[in-house]
């Protein structure tokens, strides 16, 4: 069982509704916007359940779809990034990967920022990529990814700074 169920409720709770009422309204060029809820995903112990982890992902996803009138585009690529969390760590992190807080320390900040960035651009890759669904889009595809995951992971790399656990 989950040691920290209610922490763990309760971030789901406040990603969710942060993201739908707030991040969702801000918008980059006039088209990107953050993808705040990922923080969610980037801070899941890991030492705990994936399967667990997938599960909330797909709930997340799917509130953030039916909440901003989405398309399942937030949920597949949440789903996605929750599946290849483990191999995006054990490349980032190396044998570092099973340290329960390596997001916050215990690891090089290359190694952070490195994780950081690959589970940013993989999720707004997959999530331009639904959303476009077109070949023809190629470049909007591209360019809204590269713009996204940079604006997500600055918002999201000042976040983790507030909220880091101190060694």
């Amino acid at each position: 069982m989950i040691p920290n169920l209610r922490l763990l409720i309760g971030r789901f709770i406040v990603l969710l509704l942060a993201q739908v009422l707030v991040f969702n309204h801000i918008e980059l060029f006039g088209y990107c916007n953050p993808a705040f809820y990922l923080l969610f995903v980037l801070v899941y112990r890991f030492n705990q359940d994936q399967f667990t982890l997938i599960l909330l992902s797909f709930s997340l996803g799917i509130g953030v779809d039916l909440l901003s009138q989405g398309a399942g585009s937030h949920t597949l690529a949440t789903v996605s990034i929750a599946y290849l969390r483990p191999l995006i760590a054990r490349f980032s992190f190396g044998i570092n990967d099973d340290q329960p807080y390596a997001m916050y320390y215990g690891t090089r900040l290359y190694n952070r920022l490195l994780y950081l960035g690959l589970m940013i651009f993989m999720h707004q890759l997959l999530f331009y990529w639904v959303e476009y669904f077109s070949f023809a889009h190629l470049v909007a595809i591209f360019r809204n990814t590269l713009i996204g995951s940079l604006f997500t992971f600055l918002l999201l790399l000042t976040t983790l700074n507030l909220i880091r656990k101190e060694a």
